[in-house]
């Protein structure tokens, strides 16, 4: 009886280009312009959530979809949709927000989020795939975990828990920044 070996391959390692890494600040902020817009290939954003702040003014979500599925997207480039849309209100669209110091604020703060250890993107909104910037702070994972408390409630599947909490603790949630 014979055993017959298989060859191995020699194992490269494959080398991505295709990620947000690969590109440069400016480049990721025009491809988000691009779903923005509506001019891309393969991505569309909608408006995919509503919810009202503590002073009871509408907050709209983003979220990215698949053009030939129509399924959400949560990554493209290999990164968070919100990086990119963090990256594009940086850089690509400032006038975006209403005062300018907010996009020199956002461009000084982008790098401490790009380690595992770092910052993190807190979602005021408590969606984490929503890509609307104005929903998004750079804070400490502290932060973010408090915020996660917060969003318990307030995301709730009883709409009277959500109601309750929204109505007895309206300073908590200014002070914090959550709705």
């Amino acid at each position: 009886m014979t055993k017959t070996t298989k060859t191995k391959k020699a194992k490269t390692k494959r080398i991505r280009t295709d990620t947000y890494w690969n590109f440069t600040d400016d480049e990721n902020g025009l491809y988000f312009d691009d779903i923005y817009n509506g001019q891309n290939e393969a991505y569309y954003l909608e408006t995919a959530d509503v919810k009202k702040d503590w002073k009871g003014k509408p907050k709209y979500c983003w979220r990215v979809y698949s053009k030939k599925t129509h399924n959400p997207v949560d990554s493209i480039r290999s990164a968070k949709t919100y990086r990119l849309s963090l990256v594009w209100a940086a850089y690509t669209k400032p006038s975006f927000w209403k005062h300018p110091e907010k996009s020199e604020s956002l461009k000084k703060d982008i790098p401490t989020i790009l380690t595992k250890y770092g910052d993190h993107c807190r979602h005021l909104c408590g969606n984490s795939w929503c890509c609307n910037p104005r929903h998004i702070r750079i804070g400490s994972r502290t932060s973010n975990e408090v915020d996660k408390h917060f969003h318990y409630f307030l995301n709730h599947i009883d709409p009277s828990v959500r109601e309750r909490f929204s109505q007895a603790l309206p300073d908590l949630l200014k002070s914090q920044g959550v709705w």
